[in-house]
């Protein structure tokens, strides 16, 4: 594992790990001075936040959190990756800790994500060791985390009391694009309304208004024009989740589809694949979108 050989994405972690805590104009900030700025700053946190490195409130997004070092039990058996903090001489721990007790570890890279540190053939003397130094073990983690998956309704929210003014993008069901409403605001549906700052998004239906994350108030939209199907598939023989990739998907279901494997998904043909997740966990992902079980 060459620690010397860093990408942007493992610089900025090992920065947010020495920091713990920041404002997300300050998080902006760190990306323009440790990275080359060819995202957006919501996609290096995306990119972080799905395989468990961040933590963020969606639905105000003022701090962004380094979450504490956890070894991460995947749904590939034998298979384990470490997320949350971590910095170079950490990581030198941990390879000498496992090396010590005849486990193996690897570092993988993949585009836009941090180095992936997995590990294998563990033993009850690496677990025992890697628990002293002070790494929590999370067993069948997206397993356990499916089974606690929401399936929010628009009453869960708080209500918005605030006029939807003329000029508003909302969010076309058809498209998945924010598109100008020619309606000036008749119709139901997800409305964005800019500001200084992440934008905040209004859930509308007849007299009913609510503040939701823009992740879940697109599902939201599409569930109830009636869009459930063709948007999120399953491949039972290769064990992959696809979803179509012009969407937001919220954290939480991210995160755990994307840690059956401990991998960013694949974009491939207009759909993110998430690898590896085992047919339980796809269908609670799937029902927590309000989407239609497809699968092939």
């Amino acid at each position: 594992m060459n620690q010397t050989e860093n990408n942007e994405f493992d610089k900025l972690l090992y920065y947010l790990s020495h920091v713990g805590k920041l404002r997300w104009e300050k998080f902006k900030d760190s990306i323009k001075r440790l990275t080359d700025d060819r995202l957006s700053a919501s996609t290096y946190l995306k990119c972080l936040a799905r395989l468990g490195h961040l933590d963020f409130d969606p639905t105000q997004l003022d701090y962004v959190t380094i979450t504490p070092t956890v070894l991460v039990e995947t749904a590939v058996q034998d298979r384990y990756v470490l997320v949350g903090s971590r910095t170079p001489a950490f990581l030198e721990e941990i390879k000498k800790c496992v090396s010590d007790t005849d486990g193996k570890l690897r570092s993988e890279s993949k585009q836009d994500t941090p180095n992936s540190i997995v590990f294998s053939e563990l033993t009850e003397t690496s677990f025992t060791e890697i628990e002293r130094l002070g790494i929590h073990i999370s067993r069948s983690f997206s397993a356990k985390l499916s089974k606690l998956l929401p399936i929010p309704k628009r009453s869960h929210f708080p209500k918005s009391e605030r006029p939807l003014q003329d000029s508003l993008e909302k969010f076309n069901c058809n498209t998945l694009k924010y598109q100008l409403d020619n309606q000036q605001q008749q119709g139901n549906g997800l409305y964005e309304i800019p500001q200084y700052g992440p934008s905040v998004y209004i859930l509308k239906f007849g007299s009913d208004q609510r503040k939701v994350p823009r992740d879940w108030g697109e599902w939201f939209a599409l569930s109830a024009a009636g869009k459930i199907t063709g948007l999120v598939f399953y491949e039972k023989a290769s064990q992959t989740w696809r979803v179509k990739s012009q969407l937001h998907l919220p954290l939480i279901v991210d995160r755990c589809a994307t840690l059956c494997s401990g991998f960013p998904p694949r974009l491939k043909g207009g759909f993110n694949h998430y690898s590896d997740v085992p047919a339980g966990i796809a269908y609670q992902l799937t029902k927590s979108l309000h989407q239609e079980w497809e699968v092939s």
